[in-house]
């Protein structure tokens, strides 16, 4: 794999301290539609709690086997110095929290552009600053002091570092909200050779028993959340498009019977298609089930064909049994043709190498699997069904014998 080829060759890279390289990849396959692999996101309101929970969160996403790459949502961070106001020692000088607040931030504001002088080259902001003023520093912020006039109107001064606490912290430079909430998001890639459906499904059950605080919550996005909607979109597609050929099926054969005994080449074709997704090592994706829809379409003109040529020849008067033994005997070559066809008009996306094979690889090999084994046993079971379920109407035996002795074989209707 080319990630792995780039990793070995800048590992010398990465062994100094003051490197530090990401490498993220994706897969040309529909079962990639967005996102970074796995990504779980932990909601809540203080920051502070937040990147705790995400730490913890990521440690329990590496040991889940499969994960590689675990981000905690924190590399982009920055040093921050907190300024924390005792509120008993402010109020004993007189200040308020607030009033600490704003003396503080009128002395870290920075000087902003009071006007502008316009010439033919460019445009100059001109700024007013104070020549007393200085870059404040974190040791001099410590040295602050804050000014408090007194009833008596006298100025008392108060260093901040009697009022208030300072402590060196790490936090994000950027604050990300969904649906007005505060949200951290820990994700990873997905090593190489394993499943996003199954890596994702042994990370909730790892997150299963991790007690989150009041108020916080934990929720599965990025790739995964991605494909299980897709997922749920291709059932739905599948439901209605067995649902639409019966009804379709029935309006034709005017019957409820005979598309009941077609249907049944859907499950032997599904059964072809799992097969095909077995021996190849390809994983059930959203591509793969697209190829289970195509799979119903097709499998069933066998049963059609089949079914239909029986009906036909008992209408004519033929025997239940012997009909079912002519058509077999009669269809099996345009069922064969029909099937073979496709399956090597798909062949050429199976053993195709070139950009994008790997996105349709699963569906011809859904198709062409189904196909396969859904054909070859439609030609023994759908009979064999036929057989059980229809059965000789009353008085159709009378009229074939009727049916006989008008064309001068009364013998052997007899028989």
């Amino acid at each position: 794999m080319i990630a792995d080829e780039i990793r070995e060759k800048i590992s010398g890279i990465v062994e100094r301290e003051d490197a530090e390289i990401a490498i993220e990849t994706s897969s040309m396959d529909m079962s990639a539609m967005g996102g970074s692999g796995i990504t779980v996101q932990i909601e809540g309101r203080e920051l502070d709690t937040l990147q705790e929970l995400a730490k913890e969160v990521a440690g329990i996403v590496e040991s889940v086997e499969g994960t590689t790459e675990v981000s905690d949502g924190l590399e982009e961070s920055t040093g921050e110095l907190r300024i924390v106001v005792d509120r008993e020692k402010a109020i004993e000088h007189g200040f308020t929290v607030a009033q600490v607040f704003q003396q503080i931030q009128s002395k870290l504001a920075t000087a902003t552009s009071a006007t502008s002088l316009e010439t033919e080259i460019r445009d100059y902001d001109v700024y007013v600053k104070n020549a007393e003023d200085m870059a404040l520093t974190r040791n001099l912020v410590k040295d602050l002091t804050l000014d408090r006039q007194k009833n008596d109107g006298s100025k008392e001064t108060v260093k901040l570092s009697d009022i208030a606490t300072f402590e060196n912290t790490e936090t994000s430079m950027s604050v990300n909200r969904l649906n007005q909430t505060r949200y951290i998001a820990v994700t990873a890639q997905l090593a190489d050779g394993y499943n996003i459906g199954l890596v994702s499904d042994a990370v909730e059950k790892a997150l299963a028993d991790y007690e989150l605080p009041d108020g916080y919550t934990i929720e599965m996005t990025g790739e995964n959340e991605t494909i299980t909607d897709a997922m749920q979109q291709v059932y739905l597609m599948l439901i209605l498009a067995l649902i639409f050929m019966y009804l379709i099926m029935v309006a034709q054969f005017q019957s409820l019977l005979s598309p009941f005994i077609i249907m049944f080449t859907i499950p032997l074709a599904f059964t072809g298609g799992f097969l095909g997704l077995l021996i190849s090592g390809s994983e059930v994706s959203v591509i793969a089930l697209i190829g289970f829809v195509m799979l119903s379409g097709i499998i069933v003109n066998n049963g059609i064909v089949l079914v239909d040529y029986i009906n036909q020849l008992r209408a004519q008067g033929m025997e239940k049994k012997e009909a079912i033994m002519t058509a077999g005997r009669t269809r099996i070559r345009p069922v064969l043709m029909t099937a073979m066809t496709t399956i090597l008009a798909l062949s050429t996306m199976v053993f195709s190498h070139d950009m994008g094979a790997d996105m349709s690889k699963p569906m011809s090999v859904v198709t062409i699997g189904g196909l396969t084994y859904g054909t070859l046993l439609t030609l023994i079971v759908i009979p064999c069904i036929y057989d059980v379920f229809s059965r000789e109407k009353k008085g159709e035996k009378h009229e074939r014998k009727k049916l006989f002795v008008k064309a001068g074989k009364k013998e052997q209707a007899d028989e």
